[in-house]
């Protein structure tokens, strides 16, 4: 019998790309490799329902993956099978179990008995292979007297990276799981709702291990990173207050050797802390002046309803704090240069008015996005707004309002976006190329570290770290050229 082989298809969020890497180490681990163009004996969906979009992508892929199973009766034991594990087997794990066929696994996020789904993965598999399961100790309980390493809740699996080789220039390092804020349009608290962190001693050694593996930057990852270190993400309930455990773990990760560049994923503003700023500006050799801040709307009203811990004139104070403290000295005739920002903002949220929206408008105009990720409002069952049907808006003015928003940002001439990048003109840049050009007339292509996307003329080698001056932009490229001198290191 040939050896086993597996296919894993990952949808969602950055969360999930982070676990998929677990999934694939549990895998390999076992002594299956990956199938490539070719049958494969397990078939693993790793799963997405946050939207409506992304429950209906996830049940096509299920059934993709049921066809592609190999026929049973011309293999031993074990079976061609299909996993389903991730958010769409904890919402939908009926329709999954039915999708993926007879003598599937489904596999969601949380069970009765505490466990992870990494560990509940790793179960799975060994069933399949016929082998035992190895008996889990019970979840870990908070401890109060705790070392500042140990956050203060259950802590996250570790599963050792295999040396499989680097497939991206950038890597996410899943620091954090699990929420409770109870957003009103989130379905998340219900399918993640046990926060677990993962020590700052786990992290770094994970960090020096994707650095070996060839990654030139991290993206520190979470389901609410803000809660990292704390047994929950309401900060009015947090029970140490002056902790700053990100902070201590944003210092720490910077410090390992090898790594170029790193950077944090989505945050509230309430979690946007002054210590967590100092951090970022002690490291501004490796932590890169980005934030990913979800505004979701820019009416008062609309965030009270959506039960946000934040209202507007928290977000701009806070955006006025991180503009002040990461903003980059003046280069020869530039201006300085303000941090890049961006945002999530949900658009035809039950009992939106035109003038909640225009109040949307008018903050992401002040803001000055580097890009908005703009969605419909889309009702899950279980969320408190997906039973307000009464206020529901009608989907041709949602539809509207994004392609509105959307030409905020994308407009030729004067959009958000190629307002924030028209400031990078002239200036010298670090690029860390993610795609190399087919040929000597085309275009190579990476991310500064203020998150635009840089063309660069020629074949670069991808991971390459290229000093870059920026020589134009238009309404959809940044053109840069290499400079020759190395480009010095970020000083604020």
């Amino acid at each position: 019998m040939r050896p086993l082989t597996y296919r894993i298809t990952t949808l969602g969020c950055r969360v999930n790309h982070a676990e998929t890497r677990d999934l694939e180490a549990i895998l390999a681990t076992r002594g299956l490799t990956a199938s490539g163009d070719a049958p494969a004996h397990l078939e693993v969906v790793h799963s997405c329902s946050v939207t409506g979009a992304a429950a209906a992508k996830s049940r096509q892929a299920v059934r993709r993956a049921a066809r592609r199973l190999p026929d049973a009766a011309a293999h031993d034991a074990p079976l061609p099978r299909v996993m389903v594990t991730g958010c769409y087997a904890g919402t939908d794990r009926v329709e999954a179990e039915r999708l993926a066929g007879g003598s599937s696994f489904v596999v969601p996020h949380d069970d009765d008995d505490g466990s992870h789904m990494i560990e509940r993965f790793a179960d799975a598999v060994d069933t399949w292979l016929g082998h035992a399961t190895v008996d889990r100790d019970p979840p870990a309980t908070p401890d109060a007297s705790a070392p500042a390493d140990a956050p203060a809740i259950a802590s996250l699996p570790v599963v050792p990276a295999t040396p499989q080789g680097s497939r991206h220039t950038r890597a996410e390092l899943r620091i954090q799981d699990g929420c409770d804020a109870h957003c009103t349009f989130c379905i998340i608290p219900t399918i993640r709702p046990r926060l677990r962190s993962k020590t700052i001693t786990d992290a770094v050694a994970e960090a020096r291990r994707l650095v070996d593996l060839g990654h030139r930057e991290i993206v520190l990852t979470g389901i609410f990173i803000g809660a990292y270190g704390h047994e929950t993400a309401l900060r009015r309930r947090q029970r140490k207050p002056g902790a700053e455990p990100l902070a201590d773990l944003l210092d720490a990760v910077a410090q390992v050797p090898g790594l170029e560049r790193l950077r944090i994923s989505s945050m509230e503003p309430g979690d946007v802390t002054g210590a967590l700023l100092d951090a970022m500006v002690a490291n501004a050799s490796v932590v890169v002046p980005h934030l990913h801040l979800p505004l979701q709307s820019g009416s008062d009203a609309i965030l009270r309803r959506m039960n946000r811990q934040y209202g507007v004139r928290d977000y701009l104070e806070m955006i006025t704090r991180v503009e002040e403290t990461l903003t980059r000295p003046a280069t020869g005739d530039g201006p300085p240069l303000p941090p890049a920002i961006t945002t999530d903002i949900i658009c035809g949220f039950p009992g939106e008015t035109d003038a909640d929206f225009d109040a949307t408008m008018a903050v992401a105009d002040s803001v000055g996005f580097l890009h908005m990720h703009v969605f419909p409002f889309s009702p899950r069952a279980g969320t408190a707004a997906a039973r307000w049907t009464t206020q529901f808006v009608p989907a041709r003015t949602v539809r509207s309002r994004v392609r509105r928003l959307i030409d905020l940002e994308e407009d030729p001439r004067d959009g958000l976006a190629l307002r924030y990048r028209r400031r990078l003109v002239d200036r010298v840049v670090r690029v860390v190329v993610e795609r190399a050009a087919s040929g000597e007339a085309g275009w190579s292509t990476g991310r500064c570290d203020h998150y635009a996307l840089v063309h660069l003329p020629g074949v670069i080698p991808r991971g390459r770290i290229v000093a870059t001056r920026i020589t134009s932009v238009d309404a959809t490229r940044t053109i840069g050229r290499p400079e020759p001198a190395p480009i010095p290191l970020p000083v604020l």
